[in-house]
């Protein structure tokens, strides 16, 4: 599992990645249908460049755990890369 993410129980009724930023400022919950809440806590200690990256960092992390483990990828995909 990722730092900073924590996989939501399987019950179909919450998010399946619920994460945080480094600063634990900005909370984003996902699905993998595309559904997202993002929340943000102390506004007022950031500016917008800050807040940016708080939020980029999250998202990174909630990406990373919606994807498939390597192992469940397709590989063909692996062919396709293999002159390089």
């Amino acid at each position: 599992m990722i730092p900073g993410s924590r996989k939501a129980p399987d019950s179909g009724a919450g998010p399946d990645v619920d994460v945080y930023s480094p600063d634990r400022s900005v909370r984003i919950a996902a699905t993998s249908r595309g559904d997202i809440a993002v929340e943000v806590d102390g506004l007022h200690r950031h500016t917008e460049d800050s807040l940016a990256r708080q939020v980029r960092a999250a998202a990174r992390v909630a990406l990373a755990s919606l994807q498939p483990p390597v192992r469940d990828v397709d590989p063909s995909v692996n062919e396709q890369r293999s002159g390089w």
